[in-house]
């Protein structure tokens, strides 16, 4: 890598970080290009080399994030057989990696509804929450073929799983982070395992 192409990839991680805390701190329509590139400690004309302008870089922002959390749970639910295990494996890992990467988290809750209807989000943020719906609902048909779940319409089940992740750590946020995250997880799935498997084939040999 040459000198050049260094430090570009110096002030896009500096200007990501900061953008992150922006918009976690005011949302992306009230983030200002100015204040993102005084945060960085760049000036704003090299902001705008670096990107073409705020869309571009909330884009890139949730594409980076995007691309850790996948990682996050495609290990997590590496060699796992049952659908159900694997459903509830990969919003374990989605729950942790937000837990764990507040400034991110908190841009989220930004968008509020958006989460259950993938349509408050901006730019590829929107297309990441719908695929997220359909990769939930996937695995609830997966699931519910398997007998493992009780007789939910997948995109419904989908619906409230997204929902529950929100509230829950919506509601840690808002009540100053006064619980350690892996009891928010710990409680946020053993819900969710509870009201999915109600009335299933599996629950019920239980």
């Amino acid at each position: 890598m040459s000198v050049t192409e260094e430090r570009r990839s110096l002030y896009r991680d500096r200007v990501l970080a900061a953008a992150e805390l922006e918009f976690a701190r005011v949302g992306f329509a009230d983030a200002k290009m100015a204040v993102i590139a005084r945060s960085a400690d760049v000036s704003l004309a090299t902001v705008y080399k670096t990107f073409p302008g705020k869309t571009e870089i909330w884009n890139d922002l949730h594409a980076e994030r995007m691309s850790d959390l996948l990682a996050g749970v495609d290990e997590r639910v590496a060699g796992t057989e049952s659908p159900l295990e694997r459903l509830l494996g990969g919003i374990t890992a989605v729950a942790e990696f937000l837990t764990s990467h507040d400034a991110y988290l908190e841009l989220s809750l930004h968008a509020g509804s958006g989460w259950l209807t993938a349509s408050a989000g901006h730019g590829v943020q929107r297309t990441v929450w719908g695929s997220g719906l359909d990769t939930i609902a996937a695995g609830v048909q997966a699931a519910r073929d398997a007998g493992e779940l009780a007789d939910l319409r997948p995109r419904i089940a989908a619906g409230l799983v997204v929902s529950a992740l929100q509230v829950w750590l919506a509601d840690w946020v808002e009540s100053g982070r006064d619980r350690d995250p892996g009891a928010v997880v710990q409680d946020l799935v053993s819900h969710l395992r509870s009201m999915l498997t109600r009335g299933s084939a599996t629950a019920a040999s239980r």
